[in-house]
């Protein structure tokens, strides 16, 4: 079950860019793999939908978290785009939304994930 939910961070990527960070490798990695050139095309592609058949994957706390004793948990999604699968993680810092992660999913059985879905076997949050 998600800890967030998706449909304020979406929103946030729409209203309040200012209390949105990027870190890690996010915007390497949306110029390389989306064609996405900077945190403004970035968060334009999330509210407008292109996160295609959202996904929710996992919940876990942040590893890399300096502050050992504030948890803080990340959701992550898998979502297809321009015929690729990629993967998203975001969490939240007080009232700031932090996306940790956006590139290409490492998932390699989608087929497999798919027919899981269509069946009703397993939960798929869309957008």
């Amino acid at each position: 079950m998600p800890y967030y939910d998706f449909f304020k961070f979406k929103k946030a990527c729409e209203c309040n860019q200012r209390n949105i960070y990027l870190i890690n490798n996010v915007t390497n990695d949306a110029r390389k793999i989306f064609n996405l050139n900077n945190k403004p095309q970035i968060l334009e592609f999330i509210s407008n939908d292109g996160l295609e058949n959202l996904r929710f994957i996992n919940c876990k706390a942040w590893e890399s978290n300096p502050d050992k004793n504030n948890p803080i948990m990340v959701d992550s999604y898998e979502f297809r785009t321009l015929g690729k699968l990629g993967y998203i993680a975001f969490m939240r810092n007080r009232e700031n939304w932090i996306i940790k992660s956006f590139h290409l999913s490492t998932n390699t059985n989608m087929t497999m994930f798919d027919a899981l879905g269509r069946a009703g076997l397993i939960e798929e949050k869309k957008t």
